[in-house]
């Protein structure tokens, strides 16, 4: 079984792709050939994770997140105390040797068979936040989100709080994503993506003095259904936090929400409604005053595009630049997973390869801004001749990592580094 995150990705896969039979033994090839060279020493220095499970069908590599020299991966399919239960792995970059090892895994205490714990996650310096949301989409249900910290004395991580929720109106699954910033987290509930009945939910929790982690505020938008179901997917970055609001169908574009708090009164209000976001599922990062959301059915030949948003001096979000690949490729997916940390923009969709006209693997795009042409431009592709390469990707730091997940071989997870 899949994660939620993997299910996505294959959805949208099998709708956006559409190979020949002999695709899986090109790619296959392809993949051997590349993975048979040294990575660490290709231009794009590309290191893959080592993890020690090699169960096909984990699910490694579903969901990522870095910052700074610390990268956490989850495995939501692991059989841990039971069948998808779930966990997370901590790997740490030794600054001296350059390489990446496994620091920590972490497991709730209340471990529970199909919890997919590690669906989504985010990391924040010493403290983590993982989901475990093994309901389906639409269903509404509780899930969780648990807190671990790193003790800075034993360098061992724990599980110091643990937090679920039920709501009294229908909003979906909850903790379908969250994002940490310090002693703030957002947590978003996925809605009724599958019948539109009904819309989800955003909750902003804040950490006390106490290390108790209260809910301060509940978002929604202020649109329709007819603008996208809210929720889902979410981003937080200091004052400033993104909501995503997608349809399920193709041919009725979604939307992102865009929040901002207020520093004098802790309150949080829309700032504005972005509509016209033409993806199944949006996959949105948010740096500072930057909004980078995929649209991966939009664009030249429905190849995909990647629309980079910025906040000008007078507090007005508006549209920096429409970022497409250099060689675009009819349903190629561009802008299925994002990321952005100010500096470079990473986006995943799929490439021709050996000169076929239909897809065979997918790759990472990564832009960089130039200051001279003030747009960003393509730099490199990062690819390892995989169909599943690009499941998750973050990147901080001057380094990205990114997942790769399939039914057919054990999820992996490779860093890259960007700067």
């Amino acid at each position: 079984m899949h994660s939620f995150l993997t299910l996505h990705s294959l959805l949208k896969s099998s709708l956006l792709k559409n190979r020949r039979p002999s695709t899986r033994i090109l790619g296959l090839l392809l993949t051997a050939l590349l993975l048979l060279a040294p990575l660490q020493q290709v231009e794009a220095q590309i290191f893959k994770i080592p993890h020690p499970d090699t169960t096909i069908g984990n699910a490694f590599g579903s969901s990522v997140a870095i910052d700074g020299n610390r990268a956490l991966v989850g495995a939501s399919a692991e059989r841990t105390c039971g069948p998808n239960a779930g966990a997370a792995y901590v790997f740490e970059r030794d600054s001296t040797e350059g390489t990446w090892s496994q620091a920590a895994r972490l497991t709730p205490r209340d471990c529970v068979i199909g919890d997919f714990f590690g669906r989504s996650l985010s990391i924040s310096g010493d403290r983590a936040v993982i989901a475990a949301s093994g309901a389906f989409p639409s269903r509404n249900a509780s899930n969780a989100a648990y807190i671990f910290e790193r003790d800075s004395t034993s360098g061992e991580w724990k599980e110091v709080f643990k937090i679920s929720h039920r709501s009294d109106v229908e909003e979906g699954s909850f903790a379908a994503s969250v994002s940490l910033d310090g002693d703030r987290l957002l947590v978003a509930t996925s809605g009724d993506p599958i019948r539109h009945e009904y819309s989800g939910a955003a909750y902003i929790y804040e950490r006390n003095d106490a290390g108790i982690w209260k809910q301060t505020t509940r978002l929604s938008g202020s649109g329709s259904r007819a603008y996208g179901v809210f929720g889902g997917s979410g981003a937080l970055d200091g004052d400033y936090a993104v909501v995503t609001a997608s349809m399920y169908y193709k041919e009725k574009p979604g939307s992102l929400y865009i929040f901002e708090r207020d520093p004098q009164t802790n309150r949080w209000s829309e700032a504005k409604r972005i509509g016209g976001i033409d993806d199944i599922f949006i996959s949105v990062a948010l740096d500072d005053k930057y909004i980078l959301a995929g649209e991966s059915l939009d664009g030249s030949k429905k190849s995909g595009i990647a629309t980079l948003y910025e906040r000008s001096e007078d507090g007005v979000w508006g549209l920096k630049q429409i970022i497409k690949p250099n060689v675009p490729y009819k349903s190629g997916a561009f802008g299925s997973t994002v990321s952005f940390d100010g500096q470079s923009a990473l986006i995943a969709g799929y490439d021709e390869q050996l000169g076929k006209n239909f897809n065979i693997d997918r790759v990472v795009y990564e832009f960089r801004y130039s200051s001279a042409l003030d747009e960003w431009k393509q730099r490199r592709i990062f690819d390892v001749g995989a169909v599943d390469f690009g499941t998750a990707i973050a990147a901080g730091g001057g380094f990205a990592v990114i997942g790769q997940v399939s039914d057919q071989q054990p999820g992996a997870a490779y860093v890259v580094k960007i700067r």
